[in-house]
């Protein structure tokens, strides 16, 4: 699963990461050095104007919900079967995104406890990692706008440490990622290769949402 990430790219290097000509709703980006569900955090969608990047709330609610405090609000879904699960199809097929990220956690169970692990790309250049996203309640006062990350099958690498990775998608692959009448992406869907990331043990204090400092991300003495 991918349950923290971590990001310090401002928006003029994540755009540069695309042709997309994204335009920034956004607003300045502080880095965040763990990031959390339940948290807003700058997504890019595909919009009828053009990529945008966007505010959404980590957790999904779709729009069919009858109440957006009550019910299942994953912050993950598979990339294998969400086009074929009530939940995400429809999203699957027409409401794609992707988050900007550095950098993500993982925890790997080990006899003495859950030990955490800094991934990136060895080149340390900011990535994209696809999912899906909706509103609910378009167009009134209490709408919502939410967002889960798609993840897949791990490498060689991240299978080390959990049987799921997120999906990261390449950003020449980012415009038909984001097309809303590409209905068929299911080539994209696979792991990053291996020998372009990297990771390192960090230290116990990620595993407190709470902190968020450039001291988590230093390697574990």
């Amino acid at each position: 699963m991918c349950g923290r990430f971590g990001r310090l790219s401002r928006f003029e290097r994540i755009a540069q990461l695309t042709a997309l000509g994204i335009r920034n709703e956004a607003g300045e980006l502080a880095p965040s050095y763990n990031v959390a569900p339940g948290t807003l955090q700058p997504i890019i969608l595909g919009t009828r104007e053009g990529a945008v990047l966007r505010p959404l709330l980590w957790g999904l609610v779709p729009y069919w919900a009858k109440d957006s405090k009550k019910g299942v609000r994953p912050i993950n879904a598979q990339c294998e079967t969400a086009a074929e699960k009530p939940m995400f199809r429809t999203i699957m097929r027409e409401r794609r995104c992707l988050i900007p990220a550095d950098w993500f956690y993982e925890w790997k169970a080990t006899a003495a406890g859950k030990e955490p692990y800094l991934v990136r790309l060895a080149s340390r250049e900011p990535f994209l990692i696809g999912g899906l996203w909706d509103t609910w309640h378009y167009g009134r006062d209490d709408a919502m706008a939410t967002f889960t990350v798609l993840t897949c099958v791990p490498n060689e690498l991240t299978g080390t440490l959990h049987d799921r990775m997120p999906l990261i998608i390449a950003p020449e692959d980012a415009p038909r990622w984001l097309d809303r009448g590409e209905h068929d992406v299911r080539d994209l869907l696979r792991p990053y290769p291996a020998e372009e990331m990297t990771a390192y043990r960090v230290g116990t204090r990620v595993n407190s949402a709470q902190n968020d400092d450039p001291e988590l991300i230093e390697p574990a003495p």
